[in-house]
This record gives C-alpha cells, sequence and structure tokens, in this order.
C-alpha cells in the first residue's frame, strides 16, 4: 500500500510535468478517466461522469435556498468517496492551470528570442548598408526579415504545448465550480479556438443558472458571454429566463448580478433586448431597492437606447415616492431623470416637483429634489420654489431640509429674496442664529445675498450680537457682516 507522502509526490510530479503530452500523463498508470480502479492507486481513480446521476452527491443550491436535485443521504463511506473525488479533480485543475501557465511562460520566451533575432539582423542590415555604400548609383538593399507574429509562432507550436480541452469533456462543469478549474476554463476561453468554445458552452448550457450564482462558476458564464456567438447568448438568454422572475432573482445574487450585467452590455439583437427587459420588469421596485439589484437597473440605463428603457421610466415615474425615500432607488431615480428624453424626463421632474415639499424632509428623498435644481432647469426650478414656498423657516431647521434650503440659495438667485423675508420675519430671529441646522443656511443667505437685500439681513442679524459665544451663532458672527 502507498503510503500519504508517495501518493502526493506521484500526484504533483504527474501536474507537474510539462514535457510529457497532456493525454498520456493524465491516463498513465491511474487511468483517471476511465473510471477503472488498481490496488495500488485507488485515490486517484475517477470515475467517468454517466457515474455521477442528478440524483448523486452532486447537488447544489439554487436561487432562494430551492434545489435542483434531490441527494440521497450521504453515510460515511459516501462521504470519504465524494472528498476523494473533489480531492482528484482539484488535482486535475491544478494540472491543467499549470500547463497553461507553463505555454505561456514558452510563449514569452520565444517572443523575446524573436525580438532578439530581429534586433541582431537589423544591425547586420545597417552594417552591411553603411560599409558597402552604394553600387551603380543604387542603394545598397537592406536585409529585413518577414516579422512573424507572436499568433503565427503559436499556430505552429500549438498541437505540442496547448492542452486539448477534449481531455476533459464531461467534467466542465464540475471544473467550472472550482477555483483552479474555472480558472483554467477561462483561460482556454481567451486563447481557444472555436471548438474549445462549443465544448465549454455544450457542457455548461443545461447548469446556466446555477453556475450565474455560483462563487466561481458566473466569471466563467461572464468570460462565455464575451466570447460566445449570438446564437449562443440567445440560448443563454432563453433558460435564464425561462421561468417567471427566475432572472431577477438571479441579479439580487451577489454572483449573479455581475453576469446580469455583463448579459445586458452584450446583448445586440432585438429579441434578446425584448426577453431580458420583459423578464426583469415584474422584478422592478425590489430591483431599485437591492443592493445588487439597483446595478443592473443602471446597466440597463447605460448601455440601452432610451426606447428600450421605457418601462424603467414609466415605472420610476409611476412609483417615484417609494423609490425617492430608498438608499439605493433615489440613485437610481436621479439616473432615471438623466438618461431620459422628451416626455419621460418631463414626466419624471413633474413628479418629483409635485412631492419636492415631502422628498425635501427625507434622508433620502431630498437629493432627488436637489439634482432637479442642479440641472438649471427654469421650468423645473419654479416648480420647486412653488412648492416650498412658505415653508423655508421649517426646512431650515430640519437636518435634510436644510440642505435643500442652501442648494436654493446657492443655484436659484431668484429664491432670494423669498428665502430671506420668511427667515427675517419670524418673532424670534435668534433662535435661528442658535439653530444647530438653521445657522448654516443663514451664512449661506449672507454669502450669496447682494445690496440691500444683504443690508437688510445684516441689520437682523447685529442685535443678537450676544450670541456670539454661542456653540452655532459664534459661525454666523465670525463672518465680515459689511463685506457686502
Amino acid at each position: 500500500m502507498m503510503k500519504r507522502g508517495e501518493e502526493e509526490e506521484e500526484a504533483l510530479s504527474l501536474s507537474h510535468s510539462p514535457s510529457s503530452p497532456m493525454q498520456n500523463s493524465w491516463k498513465h498508470d491511474h487511468k483517471l478517466f476511465q473510471g477503472e480502479s488498481s490496488s495500488s492507486s485507488t485515490r486517484f481513480c475517477l470515475p467517468s461522469p454517466s457515474d455521477y446521476s442528478l440524483s448523486s452527491y452532486f447537488s447544489n443550491v439554487m436561487c432562494e435556498g430551492s434545489s435542483q436535485f434531490t441527494s440521497p443521504p450521504f453515510d460515511e463511506k459516501m462521504m470519504a468517496t465524494r472528498n476523494n473525488y473533489n480531492h482528484d479533480l482539484s488535482l486535475i485543475c491544478e494540472s491543467l492551470l499549470h500547463r497553461l501557465n507553463i505555454r505561456q511562460e514558452q510563449q514569452e520566451k520565444n517572443h523575446h528570442h524573436l525580438s532578439n533575432y530581429e534586433l541582431f539582423s537589423c544591425n547586420l542590415s545597417y552594417k552591411s548598408v553603411h560599409r558597402e555604400g552604394t553600387f551603380n548609383n543604387y542603394s545598397v538593399p537592406s536585409y529585413s526579415p518577414r516579422k512573424r507574429s507572436l499568433s503565427d509562432h503559436h499556430h505552429r507550436q500549438g498541437s505540442r504545448d496547448h492542452p486539448s480541452l477534449c481531455d476533459f469533456q464531461g467534467y466542465v462543469y464540475l471544473m467550472a465550480k472550482d477555483q483552479h478549474g474555472c480558472r483554467s476554463l477561462q483561460r482556454i476561453l481567451e486563447d481557444g479556438n472555436f471548438l474549445d468554445t462549443k465544448i465549454i458552452f455544450n457542457e455548461v448550457i443545461p447548469h446556466v443558472v446555477e453556475l450565474m450564482i455560483n462563487p466561481f462558476g458566473n466569471y466563467l458564464m461572464q468570460k462565455l458571454l464575451d466570447v460566445c456567438n449570438e446564437e449562443q447568448r440567445t440560448m443563454i438568454i432563453l433558460i435564464a429566463t425561462s421561468e417567471p422572475g427566475l432572472l431577477v432573482r438571479i441579479s439580487l445574487n451577489t454572483h449573479g448580478t455581475r453576469v446580469v450585467q455583463k448579459l445586458v452590455e452584450s446583448i445586440k439583437t432585438k429579441k434578446q433586448i425584448v426577453l431580458v427587459m420583459s423578464a426583469l420588469r415584474p422584478g422592478f421596485l425590489n430591483l431599485t431597492k437591492d443592493l445588487n439589484g439597483n446595478h443592473v437597473i443602471q446597466r440597463c440605463l447605460q448601455c440601452l437606447a432610451t426606447q428600450d428603457n421605457e418601462f424603467i421610466f414609466e415605472d420610476a415615474t409611476r412609483c417615484c415616492i417609494d423609490i425617492a425615500t430608498h438608499k439605493h432607488g433615489c440613485c437610481i431615480l436621479q439616473k432615471c431623470v438623466a438618461y431620459s428624453t422628451g416626455q419621460q424626463r418631463e414626466k419624471l421632474i413633474t413628479e418629483i416637483s409635485r412631492n419636492s415639499l415631502f422628498l425635501a424632509q427625507d434622508p433620502y428623498g431630498n437629493y432627488a429634489v436637489q439634482f432637479i435644481i442642479e440641472m438649471r432647469d427654469f421650468q423645473a426650478t419654479a416648480m420647486v420654489l412653488a412648492r416650498l414656498k412658505g415653508h423655508y423657516v421649517e426646512l431650515s431647521t430640519q437636518k435634510f431640509s436644510s440642505h435643500l434650503v442652501e442648494r436654493c440659495l446657492t443655484q436659484c438667485p431668484e429664491s432670494h429674496p423669498q428665502i430671506v423675508f420668511e427667515l427675517i420675519s419670524v418673532p424670534r430671529f435668534d433662535l435661528l442664529v442658535q439653530d444647530p441646522y438653521a445657522n448654516f443656511v443663514i451664512q449661506a443667505a449672507l454669502s450669496v445675498t447682494k445690496g440691500s437685500l444683504h443690508d437688510i439681513l445684516v441689520e437682523v442679524i447685529r442685535p443678537h450680537s450676544n450670541l456670539r459665544k454661542n456653540p452655532y451663532g459664534k459661525w454666523i458672527f465670525s463672518r465680515n457682516l459689511t463685506r457686502r
């Protein structure tokens, strides 16, 4: 019986043997892919893919905690068998990654030698020209070797140092869920040919949803979406949208949201766009409020045409208050205003302006109103100021709305008289001077007002000079009140 140390050394020797062909190194003695066993190396015997049916050990949790497969209870013998299989799979993945690294190092070395050869040839040509000068009034031609591209060099050696993906047929799905295996498959997709892509695609397509939410498989799916053709991309979309709400649940997942964002970036045909947007629409409100899902909506706004995002603008208008008063939703609402055009933008701005008094007092909604004011759209600003008129004192003494009053002072000169006269008309102006929030509004008013309006404000502030030592009032009196 072979000891543990000897087994590991033999396994490492198998996975770090660049000189032997890929297929021979795997099938030598241990016969990893035939499922055969021997008395000397049973732990390296890998069963065939058919030995692992959908009801066997390899069950994975799907969206919302549901399981795709039904797994029988494990006993100790079954658990030991699974651990041995996972160990062997890790060896396979590590070996493939090691061979790919060797291939890359060899390519870099060949490229270095090729560059040195070209430099040497150019130096020889330069010296021959200067040594021979001209001949019969014609310049002596210099020898310039044809520049061979690295891809041409690799094409000639590809069959010798490229591990064949055919050796791993039947195990791509399992490798995609392994850290080293997933990395190896991504490298193959980057450097491989159409056949490699087709092999990987055919083996992962039945498990698209599971791999999208897998910690490692999601990276392979993102890479696959980059290199696959339109027909293959449409097949992925059809599977991801085959059930109502499935694409939404994937988008809410920490790993799945990355794949859906990549999917939105890559879709091109009208059919693909309709399938994706129709699947996302029922979960729009949940997506906008979710830490992961809101990024999918943002990517739709960034990558798709305005007419394709029409449902986003419509639902954002309909759920304006609900979205604007949410931590993530307020960001989505602002982006909707920024990316919308024509009637869609008018409807959004009108809805936000109509509710501006309520939103101004909300921890997140006030940012949406500030965004409208910063747009410097005369009609939109006039609608907001009309709603805030008569409430500036109340808004100035609140934490969140006081920011909006300051924004009105700095961005809307037409609002200065209304705001100042409302502030100085209160019976106890001294309470505003020493208020933790209103004092900032008064400071902003002193900074932006000019002429007679500024003088009126200063005359109201001067009698309260006894508040110079107040923790909040001191900031008002620290200013040069007569500078304007």
